[in-house]
Formats: structure tokens, C-alpha cells, sequence
């Protein structure tokens, strides 16, 4: 792949406007590789369209390397704007916002890279997607394409790419967030730092007894590392692995544990690419960390674990607080519980109830489940008791590695005792209305699997599917049309037909309705982008494919998953087209008329 210049750019833009105009059926047999983005020397932007002349950026958002220390350890990670998490967007339904993505990452080395887009690969490229958000389909270039042979957006080390998100009038307030989405790069990126918070501000924060609450964000992430393989380093740990270079979490000694086409590096390198586990590994609350994991050689699946020092809020016995909770975690799924407390339930995925939700303190239950990617907002009213209490993420064993109790955080009630209010009711969400069974125009079945070792993936050494397929760029399993609703399976089988674990769910551009979980159906209902579905379990969704066309992706939020392999293109297009034997009869009365 090369980076493209303003000069060579404009003569391949040239080059692409001749072939636009030609037929469907004469474009190139091999669709492009990788867009080309913008290089940053350029005084002013490219037109973003024909009718526009210049794009103003209300955020720019920088990604390059970031020098921290982390529990004691200096560590070179990515960041955006040299924040961990990066910058907290705040903006409104209704309106435009105008991001800039400026690559400043240095360049990395994918010369030995074979091709295969599931291999992780080009670590220096970089995009953008805004998760949560029901705004055009922004992974492919240009957005909103319908094209299936558009290649994804991928920005190179040097220059930027404009965004420019039209937000619904009708996109529900709530909790957001921003991630990197180019493929082959997204795992690194995203567990070295590269996320952050984005909120969509709107009628729930002016309900009352939520304007009197304090109001706490806890933006939780995962940083992955490895001792670094550069002599001149200084700095002693980071995420830079080497192309075709996996880390495998079974060797016997770090003189095995990483290799390059099944074979170990000589000399032994440290740092590999991995499906999920690390030499060293830090759960961080705001930038902050609260727990190490440390990869164990006698136990690989059971990391060495300490319990870190977490952030205190301190409340008043009988004060509500306001927590908004994204797990941002490239891998891990947290069952939630705020030790001795009620938790009010407002609002999942950016989308809030019409009443809050209370959910009882049990011992050693969870009160909510966030996979990765999933979002929580809920109110805690302190107790009557002072004291401390602890917020945990509980232990679990339903993934590859084994996740003990975390405390993410410690509520300390104590002071003068006050008597502040939960609401009864809050304001509707309107642009999710629900689905009935009369209005589904089709259903479908996805099976997510695994299968060790892997056949279609040997260099990884892991096949991570979807319905037996690895991900394609190119290839658009699914057409979905404007304004139709779909019923969808996603299935986890057993650990006999590729189950290994569970998979986090998530598609792009609109929400959609749980049905059932587990044959189950929730309480309440909800609206989500991810969900998690457990091992030999099955949830059905519903959707409602509303007002954006486009080519747009569903994939596992467990970030190395998706990156080798378990994604999917899906195509969102304005109308059903005619089948040939519905035109031919069409003609036939005309002719006969």
C-alpha cells in the first residue's frame, strides 16, 4: 500500500471519476486496497462534496505514541491528544459534528505481511468509528457508500481524514463512545489507549432528581503489553509486535512464546501478536489503573492477579449519584455489583428506560452485565450506613481467561445525612419504536465459532467465524433495505460444534430490540448495539434499519476476534430491487396493455 500525495491523489481521483461513469458491469476485477486519506501538509482540506468548499473541525483527534508510567512501569502506548482515556466529546442530537483524525502514529514495517486481510497487519493505519451512534455508515470510503467493492478507511502516518457525523434530531441521549475500526490494526490500537468517551447530551439530564446528582464517569479500558523487543528503548514495556509474529499463551517459556509461522523467533522475541492474552496487562478507570493481570507460563489461561488501588467517591448517607459506566475493554465481559446497594437502572447503550430500573443488591450476583463495548448508566442512592463499599467487577470463567473480582471503585458514605429523590419516570426515547411481529420482513441466523487450531487462518493459528466464514472486505453476505425490520439469531454453540466461549454482538448504524435471551425474554425493554451471548446459548434481536443506506459491518466486540476474522460486511439499500421474472411480467403487461 502507498501513501498518496494531494498531487497523485487528484490524478487517481481523476482516473476514478472516468471509471464512475463507465458500467456497473466494466468496473475492476480487484477492488482497490485500503482508501487513500489525506497527507496533513495540505493547507486547506479536499471539498468533502461537490457543494461544500471547506470542513471546519469542531475536535481533532490526534493518535500518536504516548511515554506513561503505569504502576511503576514506563510504557509507551497510543493515545488520542495524549490522554488516556482520550478527550470526553460532548455534543447534541440534531446537529454535525465535525471530527479530524490526524494519523501521527510512526510508521510500522508490514513488508512480510502475505495479504490476507485477517492477519493483523499495516499497526500504523487508523480510523475512526463513533459506537453507539445511529449516524451513516462511516468505515468505508466514501461514507454512506452503497458500493460493495468500497475499500475500508484507512488512514496512514502522516495524514488526517474528515469526518463529518450527522447526528438524528431524534438520537437518544446518552453514553457513547470512539474507537479505531480499521482492520487488522483495531485490537492493537484500541488496547494500547486509543478510546474515549462520548456523550450525547439531551432531555433525561434535566429530569430533576438527575440535574441535583453528582454525575461520575467511569470510562474502564484495558492496556495490553509486552516487554519491548527494541535494544534502545526507554521505556521497558509496550504493544509492538512484529509483523506475522503471535504470541502463544501455552509455551512452556518466554524463549517459545512468540513465533512467525509456527516456528519460534530467533532470537526469542517478547511481544506477539495475541488473541487475548498478555505478558502484562492493566483494567484502568479513567486513565487510572486499579488492577494487574501478569501472564502466568504454569497457569496460562490464569494470569497472575493484584488488586490495585481504586478511585474513592465519597456520598452522603442518603445523597443519589449519577455513574455512566462504558467497558472499553478490548476483551473482557464484567458482570457489575455495587456492594450493599440498590442500583436504578437508567439507561444501556445510550438508551434510557421510561423508568429507572431497580436492581437488588443479592450477594455474589451481578446487577447488570456489560460485554465490551456496553455501556451503564445508573443512579446509587448511599446507604443509611457509613462505610465503604466497593463496586466489583465479579469473577467469571465464561471466556478463554480466567476473570477474577475486580474493584473498579469505592463509594465512602459518610458526612451529614440527607434524603434526596429517584425519579419515577423518565423522558421517552422516540426513535426506537417497537417492533411487531407483523413488520418482519425477514429472519436470519448467525452462528459465532471458533475452531483451534485453525485451518483458514494458520498464521494466527485461531479460525474466529462467523456462519464458517472469516471476514472479506469485499464480500457482502448480507442485504438489508430502508425501513424494513429483520428478526436476527446469534447463536454461540457448544463447545462440540465451536463454542469455545461467549461473543459480544455488536452492529453499526442502528440499534436494535432484545427479544429473548436464552429463550428468555427481558423484564424490561431494551435497546442495544452490543449484547453478550453466552456459550450454547442463542439471543434474538430485532431491528428497524432506519433512515441511513450503506455498506456497514456487524461483528465480536471481543477486539482480536474481530480483527481476525470474525466480522461482516452488510448492506443497507434504499428499496428491494425487482427480480428478473417480476420485470419480465411487468413487460409482458405493458405489452399485452
Amino acid at each position: 500500500m502507498k501513501n498518496v500525495s494531494r498531487r497523485n491523489f487528484m490524478a487517481l481521483a481523476a482516473g476514478a471519476a472516468a471509471g464512475a461513469a463507465a458500467p456497473k458491469g466494466n468496473a475492476q476485477q480487484h477492488p482497490a486496497e485500503h482508501h487513500m486519506s489525506k497527507p496533513m501538509e495540505e493547507a486547506a482540506p479536499l471539498p468533502l462534496q461537490a457543494n461544500e468548499e471547506h470542513f471546519v473541525p469542531e475536535i481533532t483527534l490526534e493518535a500518536k505514541w504516548k511515554i506513561m508510567t503505569i504502576d511503576g512501569h514506563k510504557v509507551k502506548v497510543r493515545a488520542y491528544n495524549d490522554t488516556i482515556p482520550g478527550p470526553l466529546i460532548k455534543t447534541k442530537a440534531g446537529k454535525t459534528l465535525n471530527i479530524r483524525v490526524k494519523n501521527l502514529l510512526t510508521p510500522y514495517d508490514s513488508k512480510d505481511w502475505g495479504g490476507d486481510m485477517n492477519v493483523p497487519h499495516l499497526l500504523d493505519h487508523t480510523n475512526l468509528h463513533l459506537h453507539g451512534l445511529d449516524v451513516a455508515p462511516h468505515i468505508f470510503e466514501p461514507l454512506g457508500t452503497c458500493d460493495v467493492t468500497a475499500a475500508m478507511i484507512s488512514i496512514a502516518p502522516g495524514e488526517y481524514k474528515d469526518y463529518p457525523f450527522v447526528i438524528p434530531p431524534d438520537q437518544s441521549p446518552g453514553l457513547n463512545w470512539y474507537h479505531p475500526h480499521a482492520h487488522g490494526s483495531t485490537a492493537v490500537q484500541a488496547v494500547s489507549g486509543m478510546a474515549g468517551g462520548l456523550v450525547i447530551l439531551g432531555a433525561i439530564d434535566e429530569v430533576p432528581e438527575i440535574k441535583a446528582a453528582k454525575d461520575h464517569y467511569l470510562v474502564l479500558q484495558d492496556i495490553g503489553l509486552f516487554k519491548t523487543d527494541e535494544p534502545h528503548a526507554d521505556y521497558s514495556e509496550s504493544y509492538e509486535p512484529k509483523q506475522n509474529a503471535i504470541w502463544q499463551t501455552f509455551a512452556k517459556n518466554s524463549s517459545e512464546s512468540v513465533t512467525i509461522d509456527g516456528q519460534p523467533t530467533k532470537p526469542p522475541q517478547s511481544c506477539g501478536f495475541t488473541t487475548g492474552d498478555y505478558h502484562l496487562r492493566y483494567y484502568m478507570v479513567n486513565g487510572n489503573p486499579y488492577f494487574r493481570e501478569e501472564h502466568s507460563f504454569e497457569t496460562p489461561t490464569s494470569p497472575k492477579a493484584k488488586q490495585l488501588t481504586p478511585p474513592v467517591f465519597k456520598m452522603r448517607p442518603g445523597e443519589v449519584a449519577r455513574f455512566r459506566m462504558l467497558n472499553g475493554c478490548s476483551d473482557l465481559m464484567m458482570p457489575i455489583q455495587v456492594e450493599g446497594h440498590t442500583m436504578y437502572l437508567l439507561a444501556m447503550d445510550g438508551n434510557n428506560f421510561d423508568h429507572p430500573w431497580p436492581k437488588e443488591y443479592v450477594n455474589n450476583a451481578s446487577q447488570v452485565v456489560l460485554a465490551p463495548a456496553n455501556r451503564a448508566e445508573f443512579l446509587i442512592k448511599a446507604s443509611e450506613k457509613p462505610g465503604k463499599y466497593q463496586i466489583l467487577q465479579l469473577a467469571q470463567n465464561a471466556q478463554f481467561l480466567e476473570a477474577p473480582q475486580k474493584t473498579i471503585a469505592v463509594i465512602e458514605v459518610e458526612g451529614e445525612p440527607t434524603d434526596m429523590k429517584i425519579p419515577h419516570d423518565l423522558p421517552p426515547i422516540t426513535r426506537d419504536a417497537p417492533i411487531r411481529p407483523d413488520e418482519i420482513v425477514r429472519k436470519r441466523k448467525f452462528i459465532f465459532s471458533g475452531r483451534f487450531p485453525g485451518e483458514k487462518n494458520p498464521v494466527v493459528g485461531i479460525d474466529f467465524m462467523i456462519n464458517n466464514q472469516l471476514y472479506d472486505e469485499f464480500a457482502v453476505p448480507t442485504t438489508v433495505y430502508l425501513n424494513t425490520c429483520e428478526e436476527w439469531t446469534i447463536e454461540v454453540p457448544d463447545s462440540a460444534r465451536g463454542g469455545t466461549e461467549g461473543h459480544p454482538f455488536h452492529i453499526h448504524v442502528n440499534d436494535f430490540e432484545i427479544v429473548s435471551v436464552a429463550g428468555i425474554e427481558p423484564p424490561h425493554r431494551l435497546i442495544q448495539d452490543t449484547i453478550w451471548v453466552a456459550q450454547d446459548t442463542a439471543t434474538v434481536i430485532r431491528m428497524r434499519f432506519k433512515e441511513w443506506t450503506g455498506k456497514s459491518v456487524f461483528h465480536c466486540h471481543i477486539l482480536p476476534h474481530e480483527d481476525t476474522g470474525m466480522m461482516q460486511n452488510f448492506l443497507i439499500l434504499p428499496e428491494h430491487p425487482k427480480h428478473h421474472h417480476q420485470r419480465t411480467i411487468e413487460s409482458l403487461g405493458e405489452k399485452n396493455g
